[in-house]
């Protein structure tokens, strides 16, 4: 049968009965004596900034036994000096005996723990004031591949000095038994920030569907046939004001180019007309000549001496000097 590990989820979010329970259980099952000192030593960092009690007086016995018969090993001799109160003075003589060769082996290997576990029992009497919030303790730590993550620990007590809170999660960094993928979780501690909620009474009613009458349901049904007639009168104005706009375009256009006539210098010049037989008379030719709608015929010449030709060419002479004055705003 497989033992399952406790990760940071179980350590630091099980309630202390289940959480004690848990640790010995795995003891029991592997003997891994180092594994089980740092499962303890994250207990006792839980206990000194957490709001609920978390000591481990319950597993006692079971510390007297590691460091008393359990095999020498570096994590041992680092972690030992958190449980001294645990034994006598003769039995922790014993234990040091056990683990280091020399006293001075001993300082060396216990002198960053010595500082920490002042901490711990300092931040450990520290009671909290009763709030209606809770606060989480939210910090940020890099894993041993430099990547960051954001690690929060629950119902924590009001921070009283951001320094020694800052070193007691500088402990995390001590202990490698959280890991994720195989890598180190807590390699180096970056930051953290106390955060604090509450939530005083909190309740929602139960919404009831709403009911759709059969006339209501019968109207939205029947405005969208209305709508299509609508549109159809709309698509018919819309055309024959596009036609009116492309009538109005044509006779503008006709205006600018009726507007628009050549400058005298410019004009086409007079072609001469077909001789008519010469045994017509000149009273002949001029009854025969009839009225145009837009000109007007000049009757003030004289018509006696010349030919149906000449006077054809002095009509037409008079007529572009007219257009002419008419265009430069000249009077006649």
């Amino acid at each position: 049968m497989d033992v399952v590990k406790l990760e940071s989820r179980q350590i630091f979010g099980m309630k202390k009965e289940t959480l004690m329970k848990r640790v010995l259980r795995y003891f029991e099952q592997t003997q891994q004596a180092a594994e089980v000192v740092e499962y303890l030593v994250a207990i006792l960092f839980r206990h000194a900034l957490c709001v609920g009690d978390f000591s481990l007086q319950p597993l006692s016995e079971m510390i007297r036994q590691i460091f008393l018969k359990a095999a020498p090993n570096d994590t041992l001799r680092r972690h030992c000096v958190y449980f001294d109160h645990f034994f006598s003075l003769e039995e922790w003589q014993t234990v040091i005996q056990r683990l280091f060769s020399s006293d001075e082996e001993y300082q060396q290997f216990t002198k960053e723990t010595c500082l920490y576990k002042k901490l711990l029992e300092k931040k450990s009497l520290e009671t909290h004031e009763i709030a209606e919030f809770q606060f989480d303790l939210v910090s940020i730590f890099k894993d041993a591949n430099g990547k960051r993550h954001t690690w929060t620990l629950r119902d924590t007590k009001q921070v009283r000095s951001e320094e020694e809170t800052a070193k007691v999660l500088g402990i995390l960094t001590t202990l490698t038994i959280f890991r994720s993928s195989g890598i180190r979780r807590f390699a180096e501690y970056v930051k953290f920030k106390s955060k604090k909620g509450c939530i005083d009474a909190e309740h929602e009613a139960v919404q009831a569907e709403p009911e759709v009458s059969v006339q209501e349901t019968a109207v939205a049904e029947e405005q969208p046939r209305k709508s299509k007639p609508t549109s159809k009168a709309a698509a018919s104005k819309t055309a024959h004001a596009q036609s009116s706009r492309g009538s109005d375009s044509n006779t503008l256009n006709r205006q600018e180019t009726d507007t628009l006539s050549p400058l005298p210098s410019e004009a086409p010049p007079t072609q001469p007309k077909e001789k008519e037989p010469s045994g017509e008379s000149n009273g002949a030719k001029s009854s025969k000549k009839t009225k145009t709608p837009s000109e007007k015929v000049d009757t003030s010449d004289k018509h006696y001496g010349k030919s149906k030709e000449k006077i054809q060419e002095e009509r037409d002479k008079r007529k572009w000097k007219n257009r002419v004055n008419k265009f430069l705003g000249r009077k006649k």
